[in-house]
């Protein structure tokens, strides 16, 4: 009778984002996520081919926090994107480093794909066309992949010297390293969703 595995795939994978998140993507090796689970790196074939089955996995596993905790609400297209953003911005502020690695991931996972089409599905149903509908989740996932990525800036080296007069203006007020906040997130997302209702948005067709 085979002997069963010493760790789920699970337990495998929620490790290699423990990895990523303290020590950076850079440190995710077959062999320090069987190091932090006390096995060998051949335990882990048993469940991974090699380190690229690994970092898809962890990628997914990224995307299905975020959309697992969409409300999916069937009444506001509105909501649904809002809270998309609001949970990009949740998630990559968790796991500031799996930005690079989810931009570089194919989405694989069952539940990702589902919980992406569910919100598709808001649109739909509300009267969106395909394209549109498509259109209004990469502007919302692109603002949220953007405010993530400003929102991590590590600025500048040293002071900004009086050569670069509009950008010193700028740090010297409310944005001192350019980073995004939270008030400008919540701005910037308002007013991406104004505009996605203005110009996107079949509720505003027979206005045109």
């Amino acid at each position: 009778m085979p002997r069963p595995p010493l760790i789920s795939r699970e337990a495998a994978v929620a490790e290699a984002v423990r990895v990523l998140d303290d020590e950076g993507v850079g440190a995710l090796s077959m062999r320090r996520i069987a190091q932090r689970l006390g096995v060998s790196s051949p335990s882990l074939y048993k469940h991974f081919r090699d380190l690229d089955d690994v970092l898809d996995a962890v990628a997914d596993a990224i995307i299905e926090e975020i959309t697992s905790q969409l409300p999916h609400d069937t009444t506001s297209w509105r909501h649904e994107l809002d809270q998309l953003a609001r949970r990009y911005r949740d998630t990559f502020r968790n796991h500031p480093h799996a930005l690079a690695l989810v931009m570089r991931r194919p989405v694989r996972s069952e539940s990702s794909l589902a919980g992406l089409n569910a919100v598709l599905q808001i649109l739909l149903d509300d009267g969106w066309s395909a394209a549109r509908a498509a259109r209004a989740l990469l502007l919302v996932e692109s603002f949220a992949f953007g405010a993530a990525l400003t929102s991590a800036s590590a600025g500048f080296a040293g002071e900004v010297g009086a050569g670069f007069p509009a950008l010193s203006a700028a740090l010297s007020g409310s944005h001192p390293k350019l980073r995004l906040g939270s008030e400008d997130f919540e701005h910037g997302l308002e007013l991406l969703l104004d505009g996605i209702a203005a110009e996107l948005s079949p509720a505003n067709d027979e206005r045109r």
